[in-house]
């Protein structure tokens, strides 16, 4: 469990969303995509630079607008228009996701999530990640660009771990997430860490959370991990394998 400042909960949601909706990339995946459409992107995404990813989204879709049309393409098909991708196995997950959409679910995308956890090709990330943007349902997002973001700017405990300091960022990114909004909310969270918060390199001087980071601003931390009864407040701002290694500029 972890407990929020309100004010500060309230600016950083506020803060993303609105500079989502001024900076957002654009991407066909995040315009008029269905939810199979969004779990072919996540797919095509792993492992792989957007940038990338576009033109094979695009003549993807074209080609098997549906789950049931992926369903009667061929692998071989399909591999010849993903393997230059590279990650050769996607091609073989896609042709399982349609299979699993239509022998189990009717040719529709299931919306549970426990149940989009379960079908292969889409981990924890990919299958919430349908669930937010394909079917516009609230869940948490927490990938290593979220994980950055929230490190720098709400801090984690001081003794920490790999395991530890993933367990707390999943606590807390639910805890972020608004009632409303929740797309561009996560769409701002993930551009955000791939364009201003880097890993290398971050771009603080333009970032719309600048006066509210706390590895930037200090003072009184905004959050406190409650972990048996125990209360941990958040003040280290590197994570260990999530988040970042790197600290931002202070000036």
């Amino acid at each position: 469990m972890v407990e929020l400042d309100r004010k500060f909960r309230h600016a950083f949601q506020d803060r993303l969303v609105r500079w989502y909706r001024r900076n957002g990339r654009e991407f066909p995946w995040r315009v008029n995509a269905s939810a199979y459409q969004v779990a072919v992107s996540e797919i095509l995404l792993q492992q792989t630079q957007a940038a990338r990813v576009q033109p094979v989204y695009e003549a993807f879709v074209n080609r098997w607008p549906r789950a049931q049309d992926l369903y009667g393409a061929s692998l071989a098909d399909v591999k010849a228009l993903t393997d230059p991708l590279g990650y050769h196995i996607r091609g073989f997950w896609l042709k399982e996701l349609a299979r699993h959409i239509v022998e189990y679910h009717d040719g529709q995308v299931p919306d549970d999530l426990k149940t989009l956890r379960g079908i292969p090709g889409l981990g924890p990330y990919a299958a919430a990640a349908v669930y937010v943007f394909g079917l516009r349902r609230r869940a948490a997002l927490l990938d290593t660009n979220v994980a950055r973001v929230l490190t720098r700017t709400v801090g984690l405990p001081v003794e920490g771990s790999i395991y530890l300091d993933g367990r707390r960022l999943q606590v807390l990114a639910e805890a972020l997430v608004p009632a409303r909004r929740h797309f561009d909310y996560h769409q701002g969270l993930m551009d955000l860490g791939a364009t201003i918060c880097r890993a290398r390199s971050p771009r603080c001087y333009c970032c719309p959370l600048r006066n509210i980071y706390r590895v930037v601003t200090g003072g009184r931390p905004v959050a406190v991990w409650q972990e048996n009864d125990v209360a941990l407040v958040g003040q280290r701002t590197v994570g260990f394998r999530v988040g970042s290694r790197v600290a931002v500029e202070a000036s």
